[in-house]
């Protein structure tokens, strides 16, 4: 009887010194319940996101936001979530609990996913019509980097809000959560806006580039004449624009035009361009 005795109070000590434990939260509880490492609480990330912690392995993975619950499984630290399960930027949430013990050891962390920058597209030169007087978008590009840079400091603005609303809401998480929405909307939305200006921006460049060209391909003048008046005693005095010589043979550079020019008496202007084809 008296070894029976000594391992029952060996056995009730033993419980007695491990309920104490877990309900103070000391050493052991520290040893099992999971250390999250990444990614940091509140964190702003873009994926994919990199989930790693100290601790029990395997856990059992449970990804909360957009309204879903996805289970991703048994998993290891470190492993990656595929930017695929964040259909839209907004909260979402990241669950890993023991699959021996449940809820008893189980940690929550929760971090913010940024929309994804959309991809440039080149945009594509269409020929104007020919004669019109190419406009100089110039300035409109420096007002849309310009309203670009703007954007650029409300953004960083915005992120320093949300910034300080976390640490003034760190104790209470339903205040927390609807501040984190309403600045997660205004994230969204001038991020939509910044992609909206990034694209015009796009545009008035291509159309730069293709005016540039088009100035490129115009070709050189074909004629070229001068005026002269051969009659002068007549009244009007009789006028004429000379584009060849005696030989009948047409000015095709100016070289030509000005050699006759100096030996025709009657000429009353210098040579200047007066047929020029366009090819565009």
């Amino acid at each position: 009887m008296g070894v029976r005795q000594a391992v029952g109070v060996a056995l009730v000590s033993a419980a007695a010194v491990v309920g104490a434990d877990l309900f103070m939260h000391s050493s052991l509880l520290r040893v099992l319940r999971p250390q999250v490492l990444a990614p940091a609480d509140g964190a702003i990330v873009s994926g994919p996101v990199t989930v790693s912690w100290e601790g029990p392995q395997p856990m059992l993975a449970v990804l909360n936001g957009n309204g879903q619950r996805i289970d991703l499984g048994r998993r290891e630290s470190p492993f990656e979530i595929d930017p695929s399960r964040f259909p839209r930027p907004g909260q979402y949430s990241l669950e890993l609990t023991d699959p021996r013990f449940g809820t008893l050891i189980s940690v929550d962390r929760r971090f913010m996913v940024r929309r994804a920058t959309a991809p440039r597209v080149t945009a594509a030169a269409e020929p104007a019509p020919a004669g019109e007087t190419p406009p100089t978008p110039n300035a409109d590009v420096t007002g849309l980097m310009a309203e670009r840079d703007r954007m650029r400091v409300d953004l960083a603005g915005l992120q320093t809000e949300v910034d300080t609303l976390k640490q003034q809401l760190a104790g209470s998480n339903e205040e927390r959560d609807a501040v984190q929405a309403d600045a997660d909307a205004r994230l969204a939305g001038a991020q939509v806006e910044q992609d909206a200006l990034a694209r015009e921006h796009l545009q008035a460049l291509g159309e730069n580039q293709f005016l540039r060209q088009r100035l490129q391909s115009i070709p050189p003048c074909l004629v070229w004449g001068y005026m002269a008046v051969p009659r002068p005693q007549t009244v009007p005095p009789s006028r004429f624009v000379l584009v060849s010589n005696r030989s009948g043979d047409v000015f095709r550079t100016e070289a030509q035009c000005v050699a006759t020019r100096r030996a025709d008496p009657t000429g009353v202007s210098p040579c200047v361009c007066v047929g020029v084809v366009w090819n565009g």
